[in-house]
């Protein structure tokens, strides 16, 4: 009973996102919330980097071949300015869907852990052949580098996110208590009874050893216990996972020179990688009271990487990272690797870089987010890093570069933004 709940995170599921009850009292701030989902369905993903735009500019949404069968373009929206227009074009037009469709096949083949593929090497094959040297392919080489460089063990937390993501496919919250720690004082000490493998290099280690091999080592010790709880995937990127596959898209594409836009997943992670003088923006959220407002648009040109985190549903997608219970806590993807309990330090946190990808900027600020309590000043620290953060407390939008620009704060009768510069 242990692990037989299937695991079907990575496969699409749009079920309607779960309606969070407000406040009789407060139905002129519901229409706030109701305009922000417009908003967010505008744009189709939350937390997307948005364009401005003329109509006679050759900005288009690309959408991934229908041909190239699954595909993770459908968590993401790639915008790009095709430039001269007429048949040059359609033509490019075509040379860049092509490039993009054939990123968005493999990044979801090598990303997976549920599934293998034939004549590629991903998550799935290294979870099924613990201690054995394997050659995968470049862009996922890369993207283990960077997860060892960060010390950060949360993509060890693979046998934790195999059960625990069926929690936000249940019906009904009874059902919860198969999946939930804080529910379940016997789940409780079964991740924890994980969690301390997934922290022990000694038990777990993915070991990188040049020219794109891999050996995930694995203790006799923890392969008994993996042989006696069902375990069969050690390894998993969990909330990471598409900041790794935004990098990877990213690094695609500008290595066939299409770097005249910008991408971005529903779930909170950005890159632009515009190097013209083109002005972008990012919307900033905030919830207060059960109730999600527009506080503020972000301004910006040049290439950047922007993840924006936060503990709380937005759009239909949502279904698969977030659960509202009936009390007004919700359950999230963001697992802390220390005990596989899920933890927010903030309702909003909005972290971005021009030197470092989203999952090295997401890796940065990991251990501020998924904490009890926001650490301002570990944030402010890491300004020496070349990572900037955005966050909100009590109608006040605190921002730590001094240069940021700011616009659109909002306002009403009964509150409204103001702007401080963290020193």
């Amino acid at each position: 009973m242990r692990r037989t709940a299937k695991d079907n995170r990575d496969l699409p599921h749009l079920s309607p996102v779960e309606k969070i009850e407000l406040s009789e009292s407060r139905v002129g701030l519901r229409l706030v919330l109701v305009l922000v989902l417009i908003v967010a369905a505008s744009i189709a993903f939350a937390g997307a980097v948005n364009g401005l735009f003329t109509p006679q500019t050759g900005w288009q949404t690309i959408q991934v071949n229908a041909s190239a069968g699954p595909t993770c373009g459908d968590e993401f929206v790639f915008l790009y300015d095709l430039g001269s227009g007429g048949a040059v074009l359609r033509a490019e037009s075509r040379e860049v869907t092509d490039v993009y469709s054939d990123a968005c096949r493999k990044a979801f083949q090598l990303f997976h852990t549920v599934e293998s593929f034939e004549g590629v090497i991903n998550l799935r094959d290294i979870n099924l052949h613990p201690n054995e040297t394997l050659t995968v392919d470049q862009g996922l080489y890369r993207a283990f580098e960077t997860m060892e460089r960060s010390g950060d063990r949360t993509i060890y937390l693979g046998p934790i996110y195999a059960r625990y993501s069926d929690l936000f496919h249940c019906e009904d919250e009874s059902q919860l208590l198969d999946f939930d720690p804080y529910l379940s004082k016997e789940i409780r000490e079964s991740y924890g009874a994980d969690a301390a493998y997934a922290c022990d290099p000694q038990a777990v280690d993915l070991r990188l050893l040049g020219d794109n091999r891999v050996c995930l080592y694995v203790s006799e010790d923890y392969l008994a216990y993996a042989k006696r709880e069902g375990i069969d995937t050690f390894l998993d990127f969990g909330w990471l996972k598409n900041a790794f596959i935004a990098d990877y898209l990213a690094d695609v594409l500008t290595e066939h020179g299409y770097t005249s836009g910008s991408i971005s997943s529903y779930d909170g992670f950005s890159r632009c990688l515009d190097d013209r003088s083109v002005a972008y923006a990012q919307n900033i959220f905030d919830r207060v009271d059960a109730v999600i407002y527009p506080a503020a648009v972000m301004e910006y040109a040049g290439p950047m990487s922007v993840v924006s985190l936060r503990s709380y549903p937005i759009n239909e997608q949502d279904r698969e990272r977030f659960y509202p219970l009936k009390s007004g806590e919700i359950r999230t993807m963001y697992l802390d690797p220390a005990d596989g309990l899920c933890r927010s330090a903030a309702q909003d946190l909005l972290c971005y870089s021009r030197t470092a990808g989203c999952a090295e900027t997401a890796l940065r600020v990991a251990s501020v987010y998924v904490a009890e309590e926001l650490d301002t000043q570990e944030l402010r620290e890491l300004t020496d890093e070349g990572v900037y953060s955005v966050y909100s407390e009590g109608w006040v939008i605190h921002a730590t570069q001094p240069e940021i620009r700011l616009t659109q704060l909002y306002q009403s009768e009964q509150a409204g933004y103001t702007v401080s510069t963290d020193q």
